[in-house]
């Protein structure tokens, strides 16, 4: 079949990808040119453009086309800003009510990463974490929480190849163990001060209905405002 002419380049590539999507395996030519109704030509065109800027990548053996690294960052940094905009209003309102700093991390393969922060009031403020800041899962109260929250099998991958990065932030893994252990039994994670003296950081695990872990919540405060009775106060929030 002969291509709408109508239909603009950026339509003819949102087409293609949108068909990709289908072929989670890897999408050959001739599936592509099935699904879209584009000729041969015109979808080899289309790929060719999306594999110029990264958005597409073709195995050199199977000749199969899959989505490419780009097109994959782009996705991430989408749900990302979505992920962010769901929980900025409740992030501002812990701020406001602790007075203390509020932390959102996400988990990305064996790293916990802070993908935003709001700050309170307190004259002392937290700054921990920049938004970027990459951390092992397990270390810091998201890291923690994040860790804990996943399956004995995840858990265990992420740990196998943290080892050595734990170094950098003065623990190891038998320590990494022991609070896991403890954030189980505690039912929050506690930073008391391990990576920076003098700043604590109790964290919760955001898991939806269906199982999934999304992301993980943290308040800092200095030590001082840490109190267990204080903790007790900040969870009912």
């Amino acid at each position: 079949m002969n291509a709408d002419p109508t239909v603009g380049s950026i339509a003819r590539a949102a087409k293609v990808l949108a068909a990709m999507a289908d072929f989670p395996a890897g999408a050959s030519l001739s599936d592509l040119i099935a699904r879209t109704e584009f000729t041969k030509t015109t979808t080899h065109r289309v790929l060719a453009s999306l594999q110029d800027v990264h958005y597409v990548a073709q195995d050199p053996g199977t000749k199969k086309y899959h989505f490419g690294r780009e097109l994959a960052g782009l996705a991430r940094k989408a749900n990302l800003i979505d992920l962010t905009a769901v929980a900025q209003r409740s992030m501002r309102r812990l701020a406001d009510l602790s007075e203390d700093t509020v932390f959102l991390s996400i988990p990305e393969g064996s790293a916990a990463i802070c993908i935003h922060r709001e700050l309170g009031a307190f004259p002392i403020r937290t700054l921990t974490l920049d938004v970027g800041t990459r951390h092992p899962l397990g270390a810091g109260a998201n890291g923690q929480a994040l860790l804990s929250a996943m399956s004995d099998r995840a858990r265990a991958a992420a740990n196998r190849i943290n080892v050595s990065w734990f170094q950098e932030f003065g623990v190891d893994l038998a320590e990494i163990q022991e609070l896991h252990r403890d954030t189980v039994a505690r039912g929050y994670a506690l930073n008391p001060g391990r990576i920076i003296p003098g700043m604590a950081a109790i964290s919760l695990p955001i898991v939806t209905q269906s199982g999934r872990l999304v992301a993980a919540m943290a308040i800092g405060a200095v030590t001082d405002r840490m109190s267990l009775e204080r903790i007790e106060t900040l969870l009912k929030v």
